[in-house]
């Protein structure tokens, strides 16, 4: 953390004030003309206060110059950083030497080499700031175009979501007519049908129900990306216990369910965690092969976030398939096998969690389970 979040507010709101008016004055899109009156003014002062500090014979010609230059390099850049070397090399050869107020080569030679080290010293720093500034303009110049490149790829993604509704929900009216007709073609001549035309037109239905399903698994997909989300404070244990009563019948069939501890509070969409923990759980049902099936679903607070996990025992997934689970429409079993299912379940919880700000990783061992882990932003 930085030394600043123990500041009191009023210094901060100074220091950031400060900060902004600096941004000012050194940005390259304003003028010269400014930045070389700052300077001078400077300069007058860095003479004031070397004049109040110790009287003339005193010496110590240089020491309210150094300071100044390098606040002129910040202001006006290495150009006006040299040029107010140059003036207090002036000041402190031809007011501060003596004989004061006085303008002469002799001056000029007695005073050569310490000029000659400020002017190093000023050279050096005004070269470390002017790179400092530079690096700063180009640290903004590519801040703003990634935010510009950010905002380009959300409106890309709106523009996807929304037509991926607007195709998914077009296409479900050609294919009822697919169906339909497939119907009425079976109904009323299936006196005239043998059994191989029977069975092709009975595929063409399961073919039309399949793609109906798929249709529908793209819309809520779709929806996930305009809906916006019923943010609030949510009781994550009471969204578990409603899932579990969706699913009672999975528990009736002898499969366990085992809650590690408390799963505390969040704030996001009740409703849509809830979908995140329903396909969760319900697929570590599915993809179970063992004799005495259970599913733990617990949460790990020992950092920052919290992280929920779904853990069970069955067939698990093999490395080569794990990064590719969350893509829409990707099985990786046979169609029918282990209950069927159109293959988006993942990628819909994988949207859910990204909602809210969190990400969603698995581990797995084949044969002998599989752990989806996963976080919520917000967290109350």
């Amino acid at each position: 953390m930085s030394i600043a979040n123990y500041l009191p507010a009023s210094v901060r709101s100074f220091e950031r004030r400060i900060a902004g008016y600096l941004h000012v004055v050194t940005h390259p899109k304003y003028g010269g003309i400014a930045k070389f009156l700052i300077v001078m003014a400077l300069m007058a002062l860095a003479l004031l206060a070397r004049m109040a500090i110790a009287p003339l014979e005193a010496g110590i010609q240089y020491i309210t110059f150094f300071p100044a230059i390098a606040i002129a390099a910040i202001i006006g850049g290495f150009r006006l950083g040299m040029l107010s070397s140059f003036i207090g090399m002036a000041m402190a050869t031809f007011i501060l030497t003596p004989p004061f107020y006085t303008v002469s080569f002799e001056l000029m030679q007695r005073n050569m080499w310490s000029n000659v080290a400020l002017f190093a010293d000023a050279l050096v720093v005004c070269f470390a700031i002017d790179a400092m500034h530079r690096y700063r303009f180009k640290y903004e110049a590519e801040l703003i175009e990634s935010k510009r490149n950010e905002a380009r790829v959300v409106a890309i993604n709106k523009e996807l979501d929304e037509f991926a509704y607007i195709a998914a929900h077009d296409l479900k009216e050609p294919l009822r007519g697919i169906h339909n007709y497939a119907s009425f073609l079976k109904e009323d001549y299936a006196d005239k049908l043998d059994e191989s035309a029977r069975q092709y037109i009975d595929s063409i239905q399961r073919l039309a129900e399949r793609l109906s399903t798929l249709i529908d698994r793209l819309l809520a997909y779709s929806r996930l990306g305009s809906t916006e989300l019923a943010m609030e404070t949510v009781d994550v244990d009471e969204v578990v216990d409603a899932v579990a009563e969706d699913l009672s019948r999975l528990w009736a069939e002898g499969v366990e369910l085992r809650r590690a501890g408390r799963l505390g509070t969040v704030h996001g969409d009740a409703t849509r965690i809830g979908e995140v923990f329903q396909n969760l759980i319900s697929n570590a049902v599915k993809y179970n092969d063992k004799p005495s099936r259970w599913v733990e679903v617990g949460c790990d607070r020992r950092n920052a976030h919290p992280v929920f996990y779904v853990r069970d025992n069955g067939i698990g997934i093999q490395p080569h398939h794990q990064d590719s689970v969350f893509r829409i429409f990707k099985r990786l079993h046979e169609q029918n096998k282990y209950g069927g299912g159109t293959g988006a379940g993942l990628t819909i919880v994988k949207k859910i969690v990204e909602r809210h700000g969190g990400r969603i990783w698995l581990e797995s061992v084949p044969g002998e389970g599989t752990v989806f882990y996963f976080t919520l932003s917000g967290e109350a």
